[in-house]
């Protein structure tokens, strides 16, 4: 069984890393799509460090909602996906979806970017699409496990 280490650097939302864990083996089960062996890492993370990691590893400083590293099966390492929760959220209240579900095409963009799947020409873009629906499908009943953490006011009165 594949290690999936998930790791949450945004404080304002909750991420079940088990829930992670288990979308990802999931995706592992379809076996339509296939990564390399190895373990493999998930981080969420915030615009700011999003755009630092793009500029840094891809000469793009610009925002995006998710990036990939393909890993190497000699180290027993399969990649990283890195997500942008804050992205998602934009995304799902543009688009009318729920933030969960948002992250959920990430995370799963991410996966079939890892099986080798590209989105840069109108055609990988196109094989994408039908690739996230496919696996968006077989995942219709994955409840991944993530939520805007409640910001906390003071209700205190003054006397």
């Amino acid at each position: 069984m594949r290690v999936v280490e998930v790791c949450n650097c945004c404080r304002s939302i909750f991420v079940s890393e088990t829930s992670v864990r288990d979308l990802f083996r999931a995706l592992d089960g379809c076996r339509r799509f296939r990564i390399s062996v190895g373990n493999l890492s998930v981080s969420f993370v915030s615009k700011p460090k999003m755009r630092e990691i793009h500029g840094r590893f891809l000469d793009d400083p610009s925002l995006t909602d998710v990036i990939t590293f393909r890993g190497d099966p000699d180290f027993d390492f399969a990649g990283e996906v890195v997500v942008c929760p804050a992205c998602a959220l934009d995304q799902s209240r543009a688009w009318g979806t729920t933030f969960p579900n948002e992250v959920k095409l990430y995370l799963v963009h991410g996966y079939l970017h890892l099986c080798g799947l590209g989105d840069e020409s109108e055609e990988e873009a196109r094989e994408m699409r039908s690739a996230e629906t496919f696996c968006l499908d077989f995942l219709k009943n994955f409840d991944l496990e993530v939520d805007l953490k409640p910001r906390i006011r003071s209700t205190h009165t003054p006397l």
